[in-house]
């Protein structure tokens, strides 16, 4: 147990609603359609950052009057490090400090918005990351997928932007600033557009959606002709054809 909680994995959690819901998100799919896709990826990566059993699990969320804890993300209530006020940058920031507090010697934080990080990837960004090189994994969008630092790299986040567009070269750039060498995990992709849920969903297609009724897989498959811009057309129209709806808290 004392090897596990020498490291930490983080994950910022946001309410299924479409006030926190990025904007942009929303301005390619719309506001309800952008809140089931963004609570499509928040549970498959907090599945994946939970059965990692190598690290303890800090969640960075904002609770509210409706949705005052995670019941909604798991019915066992795993608690999380409130993140109430604070900007993207400081809620990275604070989890980061709240894992190394806890007594973490590396912590990585995932994007929730890269479906396809592997457990590989982690392991080998714990692995990698010491006092002298900060572990990064960049996103084909200039973002970054993964992201490992120790409790004196952290200065490598500040002054760095997490909406600029070039997030992971402004990371790179500050710490080699830093004389801190960076590690590089391999790119992927983070869900922005069409192009990558496309990406995504081609990835999983044989994997039971959230939003998909058990009835709805059973149907009878469409004609030949049909079949090929199928899953297009369900998200198209929302998640399995479905009319989107809110979460229960």
């Amino acid at each position: 147990m004392a090897d596990k909680r020498d490291k930490a994995l983080i994950l910022l959690v946001d309410a299924p609603t479409p006030e926190k819901t990025g904007q942009d998100l929303k301005k390619v799919f719309g506001p309800e359609r952008a809140v089931h896709l963004n609570l499509d990826l928040l549970h498959g990566s907090y599945r994946a950052a939970k059965d990692y059993r190598e690290a303890i699990l800090i969640l960075s969320y904002e609770k509210s009057s409706k949705h005052p804890d995670l019941t909604w993300l798991d019915p066992e209530d795993p608690g999380f490090l409130d993140a109430k006020g604070k900007s993207w940058e400081e809620r990275v920031s604070a989890a980061f400090q709240l894992a190394f507090f806890t007594g973490a010697k590396k912590a990585v934080i995932l994007n929730h918005l890269c479906p396809a990080v592997k457990p590989e990837w982690i392991s080998q960004a714990l692995s990698a990351i010491d006092d002298r090189t900060v572990a990064l994994g960049a996103t084909q969008d200039g973002s970054f997928h993964l992201l490992g630092l120790t409790q004196d790299t952290l200065r490598v986040l500040e002054g760095v932007s997490f909406s600029s567009g070039r997030t992971a070269d402004e990371l790179t750039e500050k710490a080699r600033r830093l004389k801190l060498s960076v590690h590089a995990l391999p790119d992927t992709y983070a869900v922005r557009d069409e192009e990558t849920l496309r990406k995504w969903m081609d990835s999983r297609e044989n994997e039971p959606s959230l939003f998909r009724e058990p009835a709805a897989a059973a149907q009878e498959p469409a004609p030949a002709g049909d079949r090929k811009h199928g899953r297009a057309r369900r998200h198209a129209n929302g998640f399995a054809g479905q009319e989107p709806q809110e979460p229960a808290a």
